[in-house]
């Protein structure tokens, strides 16, 4: 018996709280109040973890992290039509024969995240020149930014 065992045999004896039988420990009072403490804590920390793994699992906006948008809301359409036309005009600069034509189809799927303003992830469906393509943009909103708070930062072909 290692010396903590003879500690506690000691503090077992004094105190007159274990019951044995055949020289083997059953019952002790202040072990099984240790272990009730032990498992309070326990399931303390796993009710915390799920806690924050739930609210992290949530639809809630996290600080600077990507949150769904509804496609069809106002702020999620004007800043994909910003896109088309910020990326129309670009494509016009690139010279060509014939100006570029682009035009939103559709919204597919939107996300937003909220830094010094707003930033709008957007996977869009165009026509270019006639021709349905996919694109994914991302437009930065300030609302103090005068005279245009939109700003395209991303526009990748998909």
């Amino acid at each position: 018996m290692g010396s903590l065992d003879n500690y506690w045999a000691g503090k077992k004896m004094v105190m007159g709280e274990c019951l044995s039988v055949e020289g083997k420990l059953l019952v002790e009072r202040c072990g099984e109040r240790m272990k009730e403490g032990a498992m309070v804590c326990v399931l303390a920390a796993v009710l915390l973890m799920s806690a924050q793994a739930g609210a992290m699992a949530s639809n809630e906006p996290m600080c600077g992290g990507w949150s769904a948008a509804a496609a069809s809301d106002s702020n999620v359409v004007a800043a994909a039509q910003f896109a088309v036309k910020a990326e129309e005009k670009a494509l016009r600069e690139k010279g060509g024969a014939e100006p570029a034509g682009l035009e939103l189809a559709e919204i597919r799927e939107a996300a937003q995240q909220v830094v010094a303003g707003v930033n709008y992830r957007l996977k869009l469906t165009v026509r270019l020149d006639g021709r349905q393509k996919e694109a994914e943009a991302i437009v930065w909103w300030q609302a103090w930014r005068e005279p245009e708070p939109y700003q395209l930062t991303s526009w990748n072909w998909e």
